[in-house]
């Protein structure tokens, strides 16, 4: 009778602790004090949130994204036909409204050429232009800042349902393997005693 009820209490034992220490994740999401106890209960994310969203968003600034390694994928010649696209569109628009009482000749000649010579400055100038726009870019944007505050603006239960979303599989996992581990410290326990007795 040992050996079955010893790993049975093992293995429930084991797994609701693994269960309780899962949700102490996250729970409670505000602190609780204890009344009489001079001890304030909080989930370990809730508490450590904002260490925890600047530790992930280092990370991501550091290994996993960074404003140099989005401007060194950017397609450039394909940005500089845009840019000479739309300056172009831009210039006829401007030489339609400035220069409306000129004859049509004398105005669409007029606006090719202005036109053209600004496309072509554009165009010989935007490497220049793109480099001090993507050197700002990277001076101005702090990766880090922007992932921490993004997760320091998600409401907890949705950061939990979003943990527990992904990792499913593995919490379970995890409270398995308390089950397995109770199981099988209950069956020692069943042994030892059936030994001494």
């Amino acid at each position: 009778m040992i050996f079955f009820f010893f790993p049975a209490i093992g293995a429930f034992i084991g797994w609701i602790t693994n269960l309780i220490a899962i949700r102490l994740l996250f729970r409670p999401l505000e602190p609780l004090k204890a009344a009489p106890l001079p001890l304030t209960f909080q989930g370990l994310i809730p508490k450590r949130r904002e260490q925890i969203a600047a530790a992930v968003g280092q990370v991501v600034a550091d290994k996993l994204f960074s404003v140099s390694e989005l401007t060194g994928r950017l397609d450039l010649p394909a940005l500089q036909k845009d840019a000479d696209s739309a300056v172009r569109s831009v210039v006829e628009e401007w030489c339609r409204a400035k220069m409306g009482l000129l004859p049509e000749a004398l105005r669409q000649y007029c606006s090719n050429y202005l036109r053209d010579t600004i496309a072509a400055e554009v165009a010989a100038r935007f490497p220049s232009i793109a480099g001090s726009l993507l050197a700002r870019m990277q001076a101005q944007v702090d990766v880090r800042q922007v992932v921490a505050e993004k997760i320091n603006g998600l409401p907890l239960l949705e950061v939990e349902r979003l943990v527990l979303a992904v990792a499913r599989r593995e919490l379970k996992q995890i409270e398995l393997f308390g089950a397995v581990l109770g199981f099988l410290i209950g069956l020692l326990q069943a042994l030892m005693v059936s030994l001494l007795t």
